[in-house]
């Protein structure tokens, strides 16, 4: 017996899904979080599964311990040391605005207080010669201003984050700052910007190497207690933790840049939904994770992850980092509706949570929520949420959505209706942003759901976007915990230089791919990969004049100049594809090169199902009333998802209950059962 375990710590359940590589059968548990003590949750998770220590072979982990704490406004306390005379560009920002006529908005508040903000005398030019040096006595004057900051902190957790002048070019004073203060604060984390962002925008740069310092202390406490754990448990397999990447890492070389973690959590969903796509035969396809909290987006366009280095922790606030390219909304089942000032109901982004949570956990919730609007409806089982494990009251739902309909003008029906459906249409509006605002036809696109509440609204928000078919992965609610245990090692390398396409000089591009190239290979070899890996490089271009860029694939090969012609020409398709013109011989700007190194570990491959069934023939195990859009209430048979046979097929409407989930499939629709259980719905 060798097996493998996927572990999700979300911010109510951790998520484990394993796999035995010799008999292919797939393990699961599932446990409330421990967000004071993450690793607790993991234990936990791991004993329910009941597997035997010394059959585990590896354990890969997503967390959100970076995102939440970046959200909640819980990491560090940042010093922030820059050049002299730019203190002020984490708070000034940039000149642009989310909303263009409100006399309320505000910029959003950066991660570092200003008074934190230090700066010293040094500066380099744009081609990294010294115009100011960095002296020792401008070095000790830092850390006495340094020292003076910290006083005012104690007992916190501090963090420091340098983000000097031009530093992705020559890191040399970066470099020289972080030996001085690591030997006169030892203990204090020190995050560099040339390490984390190389790239030439100072103000992106400077945001993420805050970001940095701000999670680092979190994300080092988190790996230490597990390595505690798990060597006080008597685990000794390697663990790794998910990248925002969709790669993983060994959890001790996860310390040094825990910006590269923010999406950990996130990233396994697509890269799961990325693989039972492919399972159902779909190449092009759009994943929603809805859980109780949010929901998040992404897509996979000819049978690739789309990849991104312009994430924002919210409007404004950037992370250049390598990420799968995602939209994330306030939409899961906790999701709140209320009515604005106009007398418009709305839904989300605040949630119930898990505690108090929905009207109808009965737990103290008073707010109406998706979750009791889908009860009401008859779409969820209150005998049957999370199998049992939770008992529903309709009574109280039913109570507190006769309110809201009175102060709508609606029945309590009505109001349930409205409810869902507007959280639908903000579902569908992030897909949009995904899709039709790049030029993209969502309509060509299957909709992978997953997450506890992904199958019970999808083929509603399938319709509404013009899409034919939904797939549901088995066990939806452990998706990501099985997109982080088939996750492969990931690097990723960026060189920022500035070249114009009239004077571009291959050779020196040539030698620094293959730096980068080199550079990627010894530590994926360092980090124990010794099989054959996956190479692409890319080149971020613009047309001159323009403010923001676009990446373009560069073919394998010796980048000659006939080799960057091609590449040049690739960039004006790009371009058209994504505004819908190019400007044929404009010269165009190259600002950034891009490697990944990506290491095959092998298919996991799922065991085919049964043919015949718990239940012969895949019966219904009993049936309700449900509402259905445009057909009122129908009664619905119900089935199982455990009683149904590779090959079940059946129309809607019927209700598919699990423990981790619930699916809903509206009338006229077609399910069926694949050979792997994977579940597809053709509308």
């Amino acid at each position: 017996m060798a097996v493998r375990l996927g572990i999700d710590t979300g911010g109510t359940f951790t998520d484990l899904i394993g796999i035995d590589d010799a008999s292919g059968e797939l393990i699961v548990a599932k446990t409330p979080s421990t967000p004071a003590r993450p690793v607790d949750a993991i234990m936990n998770a791991i004993g329910l599964s009941e597997v035997e220590k010394e059959a585990l072979q590896a354990i890969s982990i997503g967390t959100t311990v970076a995102t939440n704490a970046l959200l909640q406004r819980t990491g560090a306390t940042v010093i922030y040391v820059t050049t002299a005379g730019f203190e002020d560009v984490p708070h000034i920002q940039r000149m642009n605005r989310k909303y263009h006529f409100s006399l309320e908005w505000t910029k959003p508040q950066p991660l570092v207080e200003r008074r934190n903000c230090l700066g010293m005398r040094e500066r380099l030019d744009f081609h990294g010669r010294v115009v100011t040096p960095l002296t020792d006595d401008g070095l000790e004057d830092l850390a006495t201003r340094i020292a003076a900051r910290m006083a005012d902190y104690p007992g916190a957790d501090i963090a420091i984050a340098v983000c000097l002048l031009f530093s992705y070019v020559d890191p040399a004073h970066e470099l020289r700052v972080r030996d001085f203060l690591t030997e006169r604060f030892p203990g204090v984390p020190v995050s560099l910007s040339h390490q984390v962002a190389p790239i030439w925008r100072e103000y992106e740069r400077g945001s993420t190497v805050i970001a940095d310092g701000y999670v680092k202390p979190i994300m080092q406490r988190y790996i230490e207690d597990a390595f505690e754990a798990f060597t006080a448990g008597g685990l000794t397999a390697p663990w790794s933790l998910m990248k925002s990447n969709g790669g993983k890492t060994p959890a001790d070389a996860a310390e040094a840049e825990p910006i590269k973690f923010l999406l950990s959590g996130l990233a396994g969903g697509i890269i799961a939904g990325q693989y039972f796509g492919q399972l159902a035969g779909a190449d092009n396809l759009v994943t929603l994770d809805m859980g109780g909290t949010s929901c998040d987006v992404g897509l996979v366009r000819d049978g690739k992850i789309s990849h991104s280095t312009n994430f924002e922790i919210e409007w404004g606030l950037p992370v250049a980092t390598p990420t799968i390219d995602l939209t994330t909304i306030g939409a899961g089942g906790g999701s709140i509706a209320w009515i604005d000032k106009g007398g418009l109901l709305r839904v989300g982004p605040q949630s119930a949570g898990a505690d108090p949570g929905p009207v109808c956990y009965d737990t103290g919730g008073e707010e109406v929520t998706v979750t009791d609007a889908n009860l009401v409806m008859g779409r969820l089982n209150p005998d049957f949420f999370l199998g049992g494990t939770i008992e529903l009251s309709p009574p109280k739902a039913e109570w507190k959505l006769d309110e809201l309909g009175e102060r709508l003008g609606l029945n309590r029906m009505e109001a349930a209706r409205a409810v869902v459906d507007i959280a639908n249409e903000n579902m569908a509006n992030a897909i949009r942003v995904l899709s039709i605002d790049r030029g993209l036809d969502p309509r060509e696109y299957a909709l992978v759901a997953f997450g506890g509440a992904g199958p019970l609204h999808a083929a509603d928000i399938a319709a509404k976007m013009g899409m034919k078919q939904v797939i549901i992965p088995v066990y939806p609610g452990l998706t990501s915990a099985f997109g982080a245990l088939i996750a492969e090692p990931k690097i990723s390398q960026v060189w920022s230089k500035h070249f114009r396409s009239d004077a571009i000089d291959a050779k020196t591009v040539g030698i620094h791919f293959d730096e980068m190239i080199a550079a990627s290979l010894d530590q994926l070899r360092r980090e124990g990969f010794d099989g054959e890996p996956e190479i692409e490089r890319s080149v971020s271009m613009r047309y001159w004049g323009q403010n923001y860029e676009q990446d373009v694939p560069m073919p394998p090969g010796p980048v000659t100049p006939e080799l960057l012609e091609q590449t040049l020409d690739e960039f004006h398709r790009v371009h058209e594809a994504f505004y819908g013109y190019s400007i044929t011989g404009e010269v165009i700007e190259l600002i950034r090169f891009n490697v990944t190194v990506s290491g095959r570990t092998g298919a996991v491959n799922l065991p085919a199902m049964s043919t015949n069934g718990h239940r012969p023939g895949g019966k219904p195990v009993g049936a309700r009333a449900v509402y259905f859009q445009d057909h009122g209430l129908v009664d619905t048979p119900i089935y199982r998802r455990d009683d149904l046979p590779a090959g079940f097929t059946a129309t809607g409407p019927l209700i598919v209950e699990e423990v981790s989930s619930t699916t809903v499939v509206h009338p006229g629709q077609r399910l069926e059962v694949g050979a792997t259980g994977v579940m597809t719905i053709e509308l």
